[in-house]
């Protein structure tokens, strides 16, 4: 008796399997005519791939029992759109570009390439970072609600953004860069500028000039959402460009932002703020650019960032620098 009912479920799963195969074929059909790489059809493409998962899931081979097809069933750690686990069953895996999906324009998809490396050449530094405000800080955390946004701890200010990308431009596209971390706006800040005019001059005095000067600052925004979004997951603090248009080097300064602007939203849409540069008639002492035609001040993220995003933006921002120092023109 066992023998004759084991042939009839037999039967019945292999007509069950071929039913099902052919529904999973006409679904298929159906369903990826519709499936196209616009945000409004993530739904689709998430449905499509479940409903194919879970058919074959059931499906049970004549020469196999049931625990057998559930072993057959693994965790790929692949993910969806929306980040959730798919189950994906052996042999019929859906790999990741076989299903249309949408473009996240925050998730980094244009790398550098290896051209961009060059020799290194420490006794030829190209690029000069210094800080007006070198106490500007950032939060240590999250949960960091200290109403203290000025700090001369150079691992949760201004500096820490500026060592990350003297280490990215060295080690991954060999332009040597001199990071200096003079603290400048203490015990006296109106005269701030002052005093790191006279720490640029003496570099010029040495080096005469450099393909890129950064006076590299932190904003006082009060929303964070306003100067913050995610590249590849993370989130990143925001930064643009102040320049003085009553300074002699302004066209030139300009000229350079405007490239270096470009390369941002290229690579990383929505790096920059909003309002990418600000103008001003002349500044304080012209912010010092009336020095150099490769001087560019940055302001980077707020005080209601932390650390870790502001740094996260010196990672991206090196990149940004080596296309504009390093890529053939």
């Amino acid at each position: 008796m066992r023998r004759k009912v084991v042939k009839k479920d037999d039967s019945g799963r292999m007509f069950l399997s071929v039913s099902t195969f052919l529904i999973i074929i006409l679904l298929g059909l159906i369903l990826t005519k519709s499936v196209n790489a616009s945000n409004e059809r993530k739904f689709q493409n998430h449905f499509y791939i479940k409903v194919v998962n879970l058919t074959l899931a059931s499906i049970n081979s004549p020469n196999t029992g049931k625990q057998d097809v559930n072993n057959e069933i693994k965790n790929e750690n692949s993910t969806n759109n929306e980040g959730e686990n798919i189950k994906t069953v052996i042999p019929f895996k859906l790999i990741e570009n076989q299903v249309n999906k949408s473009e996240d324009p925050n998730v980094v998809s244009n790398l550098p390439g290896p051209d961009l490396k060059q020799p290194l050449n420490r006794k030829k530094p190209r690029v000069l970072i210094y800080h007006t405000h070198t106490s500007e800080a950032y939060r240590t955390s999250d949960n960091d609600t200290s109403k203290t946004n000025s700090s001369t701890d150079q691992t949760r200010n201004v500096c820490a953004v500026g060592d990350v990308i003297k280490e990215n431009l060295e080690k991954k596209y060999g332009i040597a860069v001199i990071h200096d971390k003079t603290v400048n706006d203490k015990p006296y800040y109106p005269k701030a500028y002052k005093k790191s005019g006279v720490t640029l001059d003496k570099y010029l005095k040495v080096y005469e000039n450099f393909d890129l000067i950064i006076d590299l600052h932190r904003d006082s925004v009060n929303d964070k959402n306003t100067v913050t979004t995610k590249i590849d997951g993370e989130n990143v603090a925001q930064f643009m460009f102040v320049i003085a248009q009553q300074n002699p080097k302004y066209a030139q300064q300009k000229k350079l932002i405007d490239s270096l602007i470009g390369i941002s939203n290229k690579l990383y849409p929505n790096l920059l703020r909003g309002l990418e540069i600000t103008v001003v008639n002349r500044g304080i002492g012209f912010y010092n650019q009336n020095r150099s035609g490769n001087a560019v001040l940055i302001e980077l993220g707020s005080y209601t960032n932390t650390t870790s995003e502001a740094k996260n933006t010196g990672k991206y921002l090196s990149i940004i620098i080596a296309e504009q120092l390093n890529r053939k023109k």
